[in-house]
């Protein structure tokens, strides 16, 4: 479903494309005036990895990996890791273009967990509470069913024509976070985890209404509400009439909740998500005789890219590069290719 939010994206994207143009006929225009204004001052970084390399191929995409999943640590190309993180994180039936944009978020971050040496003995995990989420052939076959042959080619080619490409800020990889709906609008990093990062701040991201999480409710009884404020603080007081519980609540320039008075003790809008398990931190309260209902859109952390809102993007003709630029500010998309020497080097 569109909405007439769209109007607002579409108005600043339009001046820096030609309207008629599809996406892979945009590139090129893409790229030049995109690029002008984002032209770094430091030098192609040279990257130290633990990912194993595949002498016979070149570029980052012909790698190996060491995935560490159920608690064994697995060698996977890099290609086929890649094409079953956008099987896994992404709606196979979404537009290419969208398709393309989770495929070089999903690279980007795994080289970025790479780099990070998280995990002792592997490169990355298949754990999407802690890194991203990823299924072996078999797993997938059971998942899409008679759908699976289609939804593989594509995601595949969604890889293949992104080949080795990452989004970088200032000549390093970025940290490429994307969740599935945000409500509206993303949220700056800093506001959910105390780091402002230049290029994830707040957008606007309008067309998400399709996503099955968008909105949610979660209800409390009166008791139950009283019950989680004063376990989780026992400086909260709530002895008094139920109307007087809930104080000033303030709000993130993304939309969310930024803080809550509640029985006299103030909560962020992220540890209240996590203390009702709520979908995300833009919600606003209501509370009746009843108790407290929680009105809540968006799904996940909202920092980074909205992939319902990369979708609706696509189904408006913007290309992946257009929609990773929009959500993930003043990057710059590089190859990731390998030298003589075995390190690995970004380039134009």
């Amino acid at each position: 479903m569109k909405t007439v939010l769209i109007g607002c994206i579409l108005s600043v994207l339009a001046i820096l494309l030609i309207p008629s143009a599809a996406p892979q006929q945009a590139d090129e225009s893409e790229k030049r005036v995109l690029f002008i204004a984002q032209e770094e001052s430091k030098p192609a970084a040279k990257m130290e990895t633990s990912l194993l390399l595949a002498d016979e191929l070149s570029g980052s995409d012909a790698a190996q990996l060491r995935l560490l999943c159920g608690g064994e640590v697995l060698t996977v190309g890099v290609r086929e890791y890649l094409t079953n993180v956008v099987l896994c994180e992404m709606p196979a039936d979404f537009d290419l273009e969208a398709l393309k944009a989770q495929a070089v978020a999903a690279r980007t971050f795994l080289w970025k967990q790479a780099q990070s040496e998280k995990h002792m003995d592997a490169d990355i995990c298949a754990d999407s509470a802690c890194c991203q989420a990823w299924m072996n052939e078999q797993a997938l076959r059971e998942k899409y069913g008679g759908a699976y042959e289609k939804a593989a080619e594509k995601a595949a080619l969604a890889v293949s024509q992104t080949a080795d490409e990452v989004l970088c800020y200032n000549g390093a990889l970025i940290d490429a976070t994307y969740f599935s709906c945000s409500g509206g609008s993303t949220e700056a990093a800093v506001a959910v985890w105390g780091t402002d990062v230049p290029y994830l701040q707040p957008v606007e991201s309008p067309g998400e209404e399709s996503a099955a999480r968008y909105k949610s409710e979660v209800s409390f009884t009166l008791d139950e509400f009283r019950k989680i404020i004063t376990d989780e603080d026992e400086g909260a007081v709530m002895n008094d009439a139920a109307e007087n519980w809930i104080g000033e609540i303030t709000c993130t320039e993304g939309g969310g909740v930024d803080t809550a008075v509640i029985g006299g003790a103030v909560f962020s809008g992220v540890q209240l998500r996590q203390m009702f398990h709520l979908n995300s931190t833009k919600f606003t309260m209501e509370l009746t005789d009843a108790g407290v209902t929680f009105h809540v859109l968006g799904f996940g952390h909202r920092v980074g890219m909205s992939q319902y809102g990369a979708e609706n993007l696509a189904e408006n003709s913007f290309s992946y590069r257009v929609i990773l630029q929009y959500y993930y500010q003043n990057t710059r998309i590089k190859k990731l290719s390998r030298s003589d020497s075995g390190q690995f080097t970004l380039s134009d």
